[in-house]
């Protein structure tokens, strides 16, 4: 895979193939697996579900609005997730962290979409407070996810306000296994320091690079990646990471 160059009206977006030892960072903290196909080189599947068991996510949940506002909105969930990562990522946590936004049809023309987070945690990143708000999530998450979460809810908040981004209002923070929460849209996966682009297949002509540009991200390393379930057995021809 070559490296590869998006305009966005904000700049150059230069995408640089994520190298093995990159990728098994994710690995190292990610609940399940990084998967890959003898038939499919360099893509990925990050793995969500083993039969009964799945990744659980935090989801900031809206209320239901019609399906011609929500694709809007889910657009700009996209916008906010990108604009949010510098104030992220000042936090210095250590693991994994999946920010996506959500599209959920609740039928009658209706839909909920919101932005989810999923978390492979380092016990480092874990709070020294003492306060239960600070470990809420911690028992069903892995120890130190509570903060991580927190501060990436704080960050899209805080990109809302500085970029003039319209974020719904929050009626509930609820914790779901990732296939309650819809369907995903993953652009992006943070290990430690690191930004991954992982939108796959990637369409340069999305608005939200230009976002990622403007949060100052103009090289990060670029792994094409789908959320993937095996609902039975893993098929014989996935390789892990």
């Amino acid at each position: 895979m070559e490296t590869r160059n998006i305009t966005t009206d904000a700049g150059e977006l230069e995408l640089i193939p994520a190298t093995i030892d990159q990728l098994r960072g994710i690995a190292r903290y990610w609940p399940m697996e990084i998967t890959t196909y003898e038939d499919d080189p360099g893509h990925f599947g990050l793995v969500f579900q083993h039969g009964d068991l799945e990744v659980h996510g935090l989801k900031m949940q809206p209320l239901d609005i019609p399906e011609a506002d929500a694709k809007i909105v889910h657009h700009m969930n996209r916008a906010l997730i990108a604009s949010a990562l510098p104030g992220y990522l000042a936090k210095e946590h250590i693991g994994v962290m999946v920010p996506c936004a959500y599209y959920k049809e609740k039928g009658g023309g209706m839909v909920e979409t919101g932005i989810a987070f999923f978390v492979g945690p380092d016990a480092r990143s874990r709070s020294r407070s003492g306060r239960i708000t600070d470990v809420i999530y911690d028992d069903r998450l892995g120890e130190g996810a509570t903060p991580m979460i927190i501060d990436m809810m704080a960050a899209i908040a805080g990109a809302s306000k500085a970029c003039g981004l319209s974020l719904l209002t929050v009626i509930g923070l609820e914790l779901r296994p990732r296939l309650a929460i819809g369907g995903l849209a993953l652009h992006f996966v943070v290990e430690g320091p690191r930004v991954f682009i992982v939108k796959d297949p990637l369409q340069e002509d999305e608005p939200v690079w230009e976002y990622v540009v403007r949060a100052g991200l103009t090289k990060l390393p670029y792994a094409p990646m789908k959320p993937m379930g095996f609902p039975g057995q893993q098929p014989s021809d996935a390789r892990h990471v």
